[in-house]
Protein backbone atom coordinates (compact mmCIF):
# COMPACT_ATOMS: atom_id res chain seq x y z
CA UNK A 1 0.00 0.00 0.00
CA UNK A 2 1.05 3.44 -0.89
CA UNK A 3 1.31 6.05 1.62
CA UNK A 4 2.06 8.87 -0.72
CA UNK A 5 0.11 12.07 -0.40
CA UNK A 6 -2.82 12.72 -3.21
CA UNK A 7 -5.07 15.38 -4.04
CA UNK A 8 -5.06 18.02 -6.72
CA UNK A 9 -1.61 19.86 -6.99
CA UNK A 10 -4.03 22.91 -6.22
CA UNK A 11 -4.58 21.58 -2.66
CA UNK A 12 -1.44 20.12 -2.67
CA UNK A 13 0.24 23.71 -3.10
CA UNK A 14 -2.17 24.87 -0.47
CA UNK A 15 -1.22 22.36 2.33
CA UNK A 16 -3.81 20.60 1.70
CA UNK A 17 -2.59 16.85 1.30
CA UNK A 18 -4.70 13.65 2.21
CA UNK A 19 -3.01 10.80 3.81
CA UNK A 20 -5.22 7.25 2.74
CA UNK A 21 -3.61 5.11 5.34
CA UNK A 22 -4.22 8.14 8.09
CA UNK A 23 -7.70 8.83 6.84
CA UNK A 24 -8.85 5.31 7.27
CA UNK A 25 -7.33 4.84 10.81
CA UNK A 26 -8.59 7.72 11.84
CA UNK A 27 -12.25 6.83 10.29
CA UNK A 28 -11.55 4.08 12.58
CA UNK A 29 -10.96 5.57 15.63
CA UNK A 30 -13.65 8.10 15.30
CA UNK A 31 -16.15 4.65 14.30
CA UNK A 32 -15.11 3.29 17.06
CA UNK A 33 -15.49 6.19 19.22
CA UNK A 34 -19.31 6.65 18.02
CA UNK A 35 -20.32 2.82 18.97
CA UNK A 36 -22.50 2.54 21.89
CA UNK A 37 -22.17 0.66 24.91
CA UNK A 38 -24.27 -1.70 24.18
CA UNK A 39 -22.29 -3.28 20.78
CA UNK A 40 -19.56 -2.65 22.13
CA UNK A 41 -20.67 -5.31 25.50
CA UNK A 42 -22.27 -7.31 22.35
CA UNK A 43 -18.40 -7.92 20.89
CA UNK A 44 -17.45 -8.98 24.36
CA UNK A 45 -16.41 -12.55 24.77
CA UNK A 46 -15.50 -14.31 28.14
CA UNK A 47 -13.61 -17.66 28.60
CA UNK A 48 -14.12 -19.05 32.33
CA UNK A 49 -11.51 -22.14 33.17
CA UNK A 50 -12.83 -24.44 35.56
CA UNK A 51 -11.88 -27.71 36.52
CA UNK A 52 -14.74 -30.84 36.78
CA UNK A 53 -14.22 -33.33 39.24
CA UNK A 54 -14.52 -36.81 37.47
CA UNK A 55 -17.78 -37.12 38.39
CA UNK A 56 -19.13 -34.17 37.09
CA UNK A 57 -17.39 -34.34 34.06
CA UNK A 58 -18.62 -37.44 33.17
CA UNK A 59 -22.18 -36.15 33.78
CA UNK A 60 -21.78 -32.95 31.31
CA UNK A 61 -20.25 -35.54 28.89
CA UNK A 62 -23.34 -37.09 29.32
CA UNK A 63 -26.04 -34.45 29.34
CA UNK A 64 -24.42 -32.98 25.95
CA UNK A 65 -23.77 -36.26 24.61
CA UNK A 66 -20.48 -35.14 22.77
CA UNK A 67 -21.97 -31.85 21.46
CA UNK A 68 -21.08 -28.22 22.37
CA UNK A 69 -19.94 -28.37 26.49
CA UNK A 70 -19.89 -24.64 26.42
CA UNK A 71 -23.08 -23.84 25.18
CA UNK A 72 -24.54 -26.35 27.81
CA UNK A 73 -22.59 -24.52 30.48
CA UNK A 74 -23.87 -21.01 29.24
CA UNK A 75 -27.40 -21.97 28.95
CA UNK A 76 -27.35 -23.39 32.68
CA UNK A 77 -25.47 -20.24 33.83
CA UNK A 78 -28.35 -17.90 32.11
CA UNK A 79 -30.80 -20.66 33.82
CA UNK A 80 -29.28 -20.14 37.14
CA UNK A 81 -28.90 -16.34 36.85
CA UNK A 82 -32.52 -16.03 35.90
CA UNK A 83 -33.82 -17.70 38.66
CA UNK A 84 -31.84 -15.64 40.43
CA UNK A 85 -33.26 -12.55 39.88
CA UNK A 86 -36.97 -13.57 39.41
CA UNK A 87 -36.32 -14.80 43.38
CA UNK A 88 -34.62 -11.05 43.88
CA UNK A 89 -37.88 -9.73 42.25
CA UNK A 90 -39.92 -11.75 43.98
CA UNK A 91 -38.22 -10.68 47.70
CA UNK A 92 -38.30 -7.22 46.34
CA UNK A 93 -41.97 -6.98 45.43
CA UNK A 94 -42.80 -8.85 49.00
CA UNK A 95 -41.11 -6.04 51.02
CA UNK A 96 -43.00 -3.56 49.29
CA UNK A 97 -45.20 -1.31 52.37
CA UNK A 98 -47.36 1.02 51.91
CA UNK A 99 -48.12 3.29 48.86
CA UNK A 100 -45.56 1.05 46.94
CA UNK A 101 -47.29 -1.99 47.88
CA UNK A 102 -50.79 -0.34 46.82
CA UNK A 103 -49.67 0.64 43.64
CA UNK A 104 -47.27 -3.06 42.93
CA UNK A 105 -51.66 -4.47 43.92
CA UNK A 106 -53.03 -2.19 41.58
CA UNK A 107 -50.42 -2.71 38.37
CA UNK A 108 -51.09 -6.82 39.87
CA UNK A 109 -54.73 -6.39 39.26
CA UNK A 110 -54.60 -5.06 35.72
CA UNK A 111 -53.10 -7.95 34.42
Amino acid sequence: MSCAPFGSARRRAAGVVRWPSLDRHADRVVGSANDTIGSNIARVTVSISITLDDELGEDLNAATNGGNRSAFVAAAIREYLDRRAVEAAAAWHAALTGDDAAAFADFNARW
